[in-house]
């Protein structure tokens, strides 16, 4: 099995050049399964991410529906979790990824679900991130949050490699489908 530095690169070149049209389309297709979807219509606090890198752009559906929204922030090794109204709300983080202004942050365990990027998704709902850990720790000390990864179809594959310290989210969401993962929802 190939390294997951060279599976990352290869992945996110292909990201890159994906149509940005097709890419567009494709976004759109998963914000409606994810509107669609009643784990999404019951959390009354959801995590979204600021996209990068051709990350999926969920952010359309920040402000269609009434939910405390919450982003991520890098705080030492761990992330913690702010509201954010607007985009007047961030400001660049420590890893060049706009982060919310300071206020008061969250416990993860009143976040009802938490939208997780990846480069990469396998079929048990391992993912590829930039290979910081930070989403690993968060769902291995969290384990009763429910997880909700993003990718295109040809970035959600049969199988990555796995190292101990990765976990994996509950559910996968393409332009095609919703997958449900080992990772266990409770």
């Amino acid at each position: 099995m190939e390294t997951k530095a060279k599976i990352r690169t290869e992945m996110l070149a292909r990201r890159q050049a994906m149509d940005l049209s097709e890419k567009r389309r494709y976004e759109v297709q998963i914000i409606e399964r994810i509107a669609s979807m009643s784990i999404f219509h019951n959390a009354g606090v959801v995590s979204f991410y600021m996209p990068i890198k051709g990350e999926i752009d969920l952010l359309p559906l920040w402000h269609r529906y009434k939910k405390t929204v919450l982003f991520p922030k890098v705080c030492g090794n761990m992330l913690a979790f702010y509201p954010a109204q607007n985009r007047e709300d961030f400001e660049q983080g420590c890893l060049g990824i706009l982060e919310p202004l300071c206020a008061t942050a969250y416990n993860v365990r009143e976040i009802d679900l938490i939208i997780v990027p990846g480069v990469v998704f396998d079929h048990s709902g391992y993912r590829l991130g930039y290979g910081k850990g930070y989403y690993d720790r968060l769902i291995n000390d969290n384990p009763g949050v429910i997880t909700l990864g993003v990718c295109f179809d040809e970035f959600y594959v049969e199988r990555l490699p796995v190292d101990p310290w990765d976990a994996n989210v509950n559910l996968v969401v393409t332009q095609t489908g919703v997958y449900r993962t080992e990772g266990e929802v409770r």
